[in-house]
């Protein structure tokens, strides 16, 4: 029986549970699902819209990234975006130099103290005390900055050959998280269990692995023997053909497959393998990523320019308050029911911001029970959503009148007051609050370049696939400022009243 379990290193590199020494350098080079550490390393941070570009490569940094992380030869690095997402948001900087901190387990050893005359006298123990172990990376803004990093020979030739071709603003900050030497096969160990551990869905970036249970992933066509044992998360490298779907009967039959035991959080290697897999492993690139059916993008040539916005304002002025005078007898009646159901008060206004990120009141008929706001905290681990967003599958906050009115679409016409007096535009960002914006890293101050709208691009593209949700929000809402125009606004308006008509 094969067996792998998890042991947690002391320090960066790590202990590699292949027996290698933490100095053995990754002269026979290992993979899992055919690729290499840095290329699963490289593909999780693609997974959050940042492109890894390794100093001196010559490799150009992928299209379609959010920011860009500098990093040295054989360099790994882990932290959490967005504990730094503030600092990224308002220091405004092309270059953040973000110090790396992390804790290395306290130490102690232990003696016997003898006496005189050679009896024990007592034992001793020391305890060492904690270190900061710490470390440099770079996250930068610009791509012009991050081929400059490609190409230099060094980081000082870097940031002279930036500062030539212009203005260089850089800036400071720390984060807790892990650094990790990928020439070692300690460091690669170390790096992959701690993806493992941490990165929910793999899947959604490198094609070609199924999630056989829950946080166990493997190679499509991999079958899972009766007597497999894995506690997760498990990664399940590439095995030869004794392990594809066709030949396990056989196998079971002859016995000449032993059971794996795997606990998590742990990967298995990549052995034996001596063909190509069924379905072929690859990363989908940053601007592949976030769009499923890349068959629906529209591209649009109408330049806004300066008669885009005056002429909008215009469209959402007449728009709104043509709709309110329209469906003003439907809104009675709403109104009425809201009462009659659960009381006052009629409309929920929430606190969201707009354009510049100045706060508004987002009007809606209130849906949902009095009481609600207070439950959000104890529902939470029941969302849907990846992101700050609060999705509940049969939510107990939403009234009867309430799921009426949004099985209807109703609850949200009230927001076209807010689109007539200024804050919302028909079409646009989705429009949210402080608190979800701060998820947001350097790219927040895009989404709030413009007025938020009643509906988007994210709203009738979103998949609602689970663990993506919230990437998909910000990647369409930023998609949506940088390609703004009259053509784009019509097509999101007519895709919305297609999926309106198909209840989606």
């Amino acid at each position: 029986m094969k067996h792998s379990a998890h042991k947690s290193p002391n320090m960066t590199g790590g202990s590699a549970s292949d027996g290698s020494t933490n100095l053995s350098r990754d002269t026979a080079s290992r993979t899992i699902w055919g690729l290499g550490v840095q290329e699963i390393h490289d593909a999780y941070w693609a997974s959050h819209g940042v492109a890894c570009v390794t100093l001196g490569s010559g490799v150009a940094p992928q299209k379609g990234a959010d920011l860009y992380l500098l990093l040295e030869p054989h360099q790994g690095v882990h932290f959490d975006l967005r504990r730094i997402a503030e600092a990224l948001l308002w220091n405004q900087a092309h270059i953040t130099r973000i110090r790396v901190i992390e804790r290395e387990a306290p130490q102690y050893s232990e003696r016997v103290l003898l006496n005189a005359a050679g009896d024990v006298e007592r034992i001793e123990r020391r305890y060492g005390a904690d270190h900061n172990l710490s470390g440099q990376v770079l996250l930068a803004t610009l791509v012009k900055d991050a081929v400059i990093w490609s190409r230099a020979s060094s980081a000082t030739a870097a940031f002279v050959e930036m500062r030539r071709r212009g203005r260089l603003r850089v800036d400071a900050t720390e984060c807790a998280g892990s650094r990790y030497d990928l020439s070692l096969h300690a460091g690669q160990q170390a790096l992959l269990t701690k993806l493992v551990e941490t990165w929910a869905h793999p899947d959604h970036v490198i094609q070609g692995i199924d999630e056989i249970d829950a946080g166990v992933f493997a190679p499509a066509g991999y079958t899972r023997l009766p007597q497999d044992q894995f506690v997760a998360p498990v990664w399940i490298g590439s095995t030869d053909l004794s392990r594809q779907a066709d030949a396990v009967p056989q196998i079971e039959a002859s016995r000449q497959v032993n059971a794996q035991l795997a606990i998590g959080p742990t990967a298995l290697w990549d052995t034996g393998i001596t063909q190509p897999p069924k379905v072929p492993i690859e990363v989908v690139p940053i601007e592949e990523l976030f769009a499923s059916d890349t068959a629906n993008r529209v591209e649009v040539t109408d330049d806004p320019g300066g008669w885009y916005a005056p002429l909008k304002r215009c469209i959402d002025v007449v728009g709104s308050l043509s709709a309110l005078v329209i469906s003003a007898p439907i809104l009675l009646v709403c109104a009425i029911a809201v009462v009659i159901d659960d009381g006052f008060p009629i409309f929920f206004g929430h606190k969201r911001q707009t354009k510049g990120g100045a706060t508004f009141r987002c009007w809606k008929f209130r849906t949902m029970r009095r009481n609600a706001e207070s439950l959000v905290a104890e529902l939470r681990k029941q969302n849907l959503c990846d992101g700050p967003q609060v999705n509940i599958k049969n939510d107990p906050r939403v009234t009867r009148v309430g799921k009426l009115l949004r099985k209807l679409q109703l609850d949200e016409f009230p927001q076209f007051w807010n689109v007539l007096v200024g804050d919302m535009s028909i079409v646009g960002p989705r429009p949210s609050p402080d608190n979800e914006n701060q998820f947001c890293p350097a790219w927040r101050e895009i989404r709030l370049s413009v007025r938020p709208g009643i509906t988007g691009y994210w709203q009738v593209m979103r998949t609602r696939e689970q663990g993506k949700d919230f990437q998909e929000w910000i990647q369409y809402d930023i998609a949506y400022v940088k390609r703004m125009g009259l053509v784009f606004d019509l097509w999101i308006c007519i895709r919305t009243f297609i999926n309106l008509a198909r209840r989606k």
